[in-house]
Parts: structure tokens; C-alpha cells; sequence
């Protein structure tokens, strides 16, 4: 192979790392940045105190909603504030240093691989795997640590493995490296998070014994997946991201190494007889992805919650499901057929692609549900500085509402008596709507469709979006009206 020798075909690289960089602003630094907007809940929380950094020029004590807060990742912190400086304040600058981060990882996934198994087109293959499997497209699509931290243990791995087994790294760089990967893992996962890079040198240890290079890395890769697992549940107090973007990276590795050799030594009547039963079944689930897309309604489930949409653009995310599996399939089984195992190779990875953008469309569609974007903008144009909104929950319920809107909201409290300190509630982020229901200040109260907040006066609802509404006291004189 032309590639089998990276270290005497460093002038290569580049014919792997455009399309790879292609890849990714194709799925993670376009329009994947944007929309949909972000999501009510706790890591929009992570926005907002960007934004209040930025605006106190305060970087070292985290606010939300005006009140100190302690934050559960500084480097996701400071790295979405460092782009709101360089950007200014919007829902993409604050995707953007996660969707920087998962390109990063596969740069180093890239170099990493074509060094570890010996061919550029490994370290192709673990990127490419990488960058468009759906797992770790679902896992950048909240504002979590998962990536940060992802990136720093897969740093860590790679200087051990370069350190411990095989020696090509020491001395300084070794540690530089090391150092800055061990302060990313402790900023964004805390004193835990150095537990993994622990079992990662005990496993280099281990492997050490081996004498055989390949079965090192298998036996590295694989202990180092695991590891990854087993250990991520530890980093955060929601794991669900981290446990499964940890583990891609070491498998995303053995499976490049997997497909290089297969590529180059296996028996290709046996890779073609796979071919076919890939297409068969390839085009078993196309037909049932169509099927479902003209007779079923779209069934949507993200951030913990599940949706039906009914609408006929419910229909998009799985016709385009069904063209990219059927185009997938068929693609690979004729370049496999023809000898273009990488060209055949590449026609998979196209697939779970098509499977991503399937996924970027329902959640677009689904949006409304999970964001009160839609109704910031409705309000905004009614929206005076004395005015209060006001919100019926808890405040990460509605935290896509304050990021929006870019001022503080406030948190409905069941009346009391006595509860008359309008001015003191209002500095503490909390409120009894019966107090400031019934005077002058305009109210905006973000409720619930089905179980709206009982209001202690007239209420004209001037916004609706997803389940949700915006009831106030006084009726719009602008702007949207429901």
C-alpha cells in the first residue's frame, strides 16, 4: 500500500486531513452550530454563565440569573466566554468550543492511529468513524463536559502510550503535554476525573510485557475502552454523555486498524459475500424507514423527554434515513464488488452521516418542545426594562427563556402571608406572583399548556410554543399575539 509507511510518507497527511476537516464542518461546524436552538435545561445553564462572565468581566466566580453559583465544568465555562468575547453572545459561539473540540480529537485520533497501526489510512479510518458515528453527534448537541473531558484522556493516553511502551516522547514535551491534559481533565471533571489517566499508566505497565507492537495495541486500545467506561460513570453527576463518548475514540482506533487490514490482506470473496449481506440488510431497514415516514408519525426522544410530531414534515428525518441507507449500501456493495475497498469503506461512513443530518432534522423539528426560543423572540418587542418575567419551575425548566431574552427572570413562589417584600424578593431571584400580579410593572409568567400557574388576576396569554405559554397581565400593545 502507499500509505503502509507513515513515517516515510508524512506528505500524505494532508490527502487524508481535508476530507476529514470537510466532514466536520459538514456536520459539526455549520449549520449543526445554530440550530436547533438551545435546549431548556441545565447545561443552557453553562451559557448563561459565560454571558454573565463576559458581562461582569468576572471569570473566576460563576453567576446565573445574578446569583453565585459554583460550576461543574470551568473549562466549558471559559472556553464558551472565550468565544462570546471574540464572537459576541449567540446559541452558535457557544457550541462552537465543543464542535472545535470534537475536531481536535480527530486530528489527534488521525496522527495517533497512523503512528500506532503503521498505515495513514488507520488513522483515516478511527477519525472518520469517529466524526460520523451518531453517538458522539449526540453527545456535542447539549453543553456538556463530556468532549473536554474526552479530549483531555485521550491526550493523556496517547503521551503514555508514547511515554511508557514505545518511547518517542520525553523529557519536556512529555510533560508539558501531560500537564496541560491533566489541568483540562481537573477543570472540567474535578479530583475524579484522574482516575482514568491512573488505570491508563497501570495499563501501560501492563502491556509493556508483550513484545509483539500490534498486540500491544490491541491489548492497549482495548483495556483503554474499557477503562473509559467503567470510569466515566465517576466524572459527572448526569454520566449519560461521558459514558458513551468516552469509550469511541479506543474502539473508533481498533476499528481503523480492523479495516486497514482488512484492506489490505484479507480474503476479498470473503469481503464480498459481507457486502451482500450488508446491502440486504441495509435495504430491509431503507424500506422500513420509508415505510414508517409515509404511514407513522415521527416518535422523538432527546434530553430526557419524548415527542410525537404528527405534521408532514415528520416525515423528512426518515425519508432521509431510508435515501442514505439505500445509497450507503448500494454504493459500498458496487465499489466492493469493483476492488475500491476504500471507496466501498467510505460509502458506510457516508451512511451514518445521512443517519446524523436524519437525527440534526427531527431535532430541529422537535425543537419547540425542548426550547423556549421561540418564545423569547414573541415577548421581546413588549419587553421594557421595568418588566418582569417570571417563571412557573424551576429555572433550568426555562434557561433557554433567560438566554434569550439575555436578562433575569424570576421564579414563581406559592403565595404566603406576609409576603410583601416585593423589592428583596425580586434581589434574590425570587418572587409571589399575587404581590406583582396586580400593579403597575408589566408581568410575563412562562407557564405550561396543560398545567398552567393559577394567576391571581386577568391573564391574556400573548405567546404559545411547544406545550409552553407566556400569560400576562396586561395585553400586548406589539409584537406576537395568541
Amino acid at each position: 500500500m502507499e500509505d503502509q509507511i507513515p513515517s516515510k510518507r508524512i506528505n500524505l497527511a494532508w490527502k487524508f486531513l481535508i476530507p476529514l476537516f470537510g466532514i466536520w464542518f459538514l456536520l459539526y461546524g455549520s449549520f449543526s452550530l445554530s440550530r436547533p436552538p438551545l435546549p431548556d435545561g441545565v447545561a443552557t445553564i453553562h451559557a448563561e454563565m459565560a454571558r454573565e462572565m463576559v458581562n461582569r468581566s468576572d471569570w473566576t466566580t460563576p453567576f446565573v440569573n445574578g446569583v453565585p453559583v459554583r460550576s461543574s465544568s470551568r473549562a466549558l465555562d471559559w472556553s464558551i466566554a472565550a468565544s462570546y468575547r471574540i464572537f459576541g453572545v449567540a446559541d452558535w459561539s457557544a457550541r462552537l468550543p465543543i464542535a472545535l473540540c470534537i475536531l481536535a480529537l480527530a486530528i489527534i485520533l488521525f496522527y495517533f492511529g497512523r503512528k500506532l497501526l503503521g498505515w495513514n489510512a488507520a488513522g483515516f479510518y478511527a477519525a472518520l468513524f469517529f466524526l460520523t458515528i451518531p453517538t458522539t453527534f449526540l453527545t456535542t448537541r447539549d453543553l456538556t463536559s463530556a468532549p473536554f473531558l474526552c479530549l483531555g484522556t485521550t491526550l493523556v493516553a496517547v503521551v503514555l502510550w508514547e511515554l511508557l511502551v514505545v518511547k518517542r516522547i520525553q523529557g519536556w514535551n512529555a510533560i508539558a503535554i501531560s500537564a496541560t491534559a491533566c489541568a483540562l481533565i481537573l477543570l472540567t471533571g474535578g479530583w475524579p476525573g484522574v482516575l482514568l489517566p491512573l488505570a491508563i499508566v497501570l495499563l501501560c505497565w501492563i502491556v509493556r510485557g508483550t513484545t509483539d507492537l500490534a498486540r500491544q495495541a490491541e491489548w492497549f486500545l482495548a483495556g483503554w475502552a474499557i477503562c473509559a467506561y467503567l470510569f466515566a460513570g465517576i466524572f459527572e453527576r448526569r454520566p449519560d454523555a461521558i459514558i458513551w463518548l468516552a469509550p469511541i475514540p479506543p474502539l473508533a482506533l481498533l476499528l481503523g486498524g480492523w479495516l486497514t487490514r482488512n484492506e489490505a490482506f484479507s480474503d476479498q470473496a470473503i469481503g464480498r459475500r459481507i457486502a451482500w449481506f450488508v446491502f440486504a440488510i441495509g435495504l430491509l431497514v431503507s424500506l422500513s424507514a420509508a415505510f414508517f415516514a409515509i404511514h407513522g408519525p415521527l416518535l422523538f426522544s432527546v434530553h430526557h423527554r419524548s415527542v410525537v410530531i404528527n405534521a408532514p414534515s415528520s416525515r423528512v428525518p426518515l425519508l432521509i434515513t431510508a435515501i442514505a441507507f439505500l445509497a450507503g449500501v448500494t454504493g459500498h456493495l458496487i465499489y466492493r464488488l469493483r476492488g475500491r475497498i476504500r471507496i466501498a469503506n467510505c460509502f458506510l461512513a457516508g451512511t451514518l452521516a445521512g443517519i446524523i443530518v436524519a437525527i440534526q432534522v427531527g431535532m430541529v423539528l422537535a425543537s419547540p418542545r425542548y426550547s423556549s426560543q421561540i418564545l423569547a423572540d414573541a415577548i421581546r418587542p413588549e419587553l421594557n426594562p421595568n418588566d418582569l418575567v417570571v417563571i412557573d419551575g424551576k429555572y433550568p425548566d426555562a434557561s433557554s427563556l433567560a438566554f434569550y431574552l439575555e436578562r433575569p427572570v424570576l421564579i414563581a413562589l406559592p403565595d404566603r402571608v406576609g409576603f410583601n417584600l416585593i423589592a428583596p424578593a425580586v434581589s434574590t431571584g425570587a418572587v409571589a406572583l399575587s404581590q406583582v400580579w396586580t400593579g403597575s410593572a408589566r408581568v410575563f409568567l412562562w407557564t405550561s399548556i396543560d398545567h398552567p400557574l393559577a394567576t391571581p388576576g386577568p391573564g391574556f396569554v400573548v405567546a404559545n410554543s411547544g406545550g409552553k405559554q407566556i400569560v400576562s397581565n396586561q395585553p400586548n400593545s406589539a409584537g406576537a399575539a395568541f
